[in-house]
């Protein structure tokens, strides 16, 4: 690094909080999974200035890298570039809720199978249209589990398809994620299967965050 002209500066701390001394930064790059972009990053990259990172949401482990370009006003917004897997920032690390038992079960059947490779586009779009949902794929020897679990309340779901096309669908709680899901894959059809460059990331001043397709202020549908 010396012989090289650099003379980086170690900073020792929670990288959630940047590093107030040294702003304002041409660049923020974080190597930490998250699902909400800190205040701090914000506030200490110069407008004008990208924060690459990858963002995801609870509903898989795969995240888009993001840029982000930030504007005058304190907001930033950009592209997702590609599906990448990160380990998550501590403080977003998320575990699952306790669900009571005796909840009561009801089943029903349906034909309609959304993808559930770990790399599909469609699986990091469903985090986007499914709030406070996660997601896990539980293979069997003819066949796959697609389990939904809401992160806030005791609302669960499993969809088996096992041997042919017939899905048999278990859910307890109120939600019904897997109606949930298959609108959102509905609509991802109907959008023309984008990819996950198409959508794209804005944080506001306040912290808020919308994701959209195309351009900013085309909002996914909620």
């Amino acid at each position: 690094m010396a012989r090289a002209g650099r003379r980086p500066r170690l900073v020792v701390g929670d990288g959630a909080e940047g590093a107030a001394d040294g702003a304002p930064f041409d660049r923020l790059v974080a190597t930490a999974g998250l699902s909400r972009v800190p205040p701090a990053w914000t506030r200490q990259v110069r407008p004008g200035g990208l924060i690459v990172m990858p963002w995801g949401t609870p509903y898989s482990r795969w995240e888009g890298l993001t840029r982000l370009t930030v504007a005058r006003d304190g907001s930033a917004s950009g592209r997702f570039l590609e599906l990448v897997a990160f380990m998550k920032l501590r403080a977003q690390r998320r575990s699952l809720p306790r669900y009571p038992d005796g909840l009561p079960l009801s089943d029903s059947s349906g034909g309609a199978w959304p993808p559930h490779e770990p790399w599909h586009p469609f699986r990091f779009l469903a985090g986007l249209l499914l709030p406070g949902v996660t997601h896990a794929v539980q293979d069997h020897d003819d066949g796959h589990t697609q389990w939904l679990y809401s992160l806030t309340d005791d609302s669960w779901t499993a969809a088996v398809r096992r041997g042919g096309e017939q899905v048999i669908v278990r859910r307890a709680g109120a939600r019904r994620l897997w109606d949930e899901l298959l609108d959102a894959y509905a609509w991802w059809n109907e959008a023309g299967q984008p990819g996950v460059e198409r959508f794209g990331l804005t944080v506001l001043p306040d912290g808020a965050q919308d994701t959209w397709l195309d351009e900013p202020g085309n909002r996914l549908p909620s």
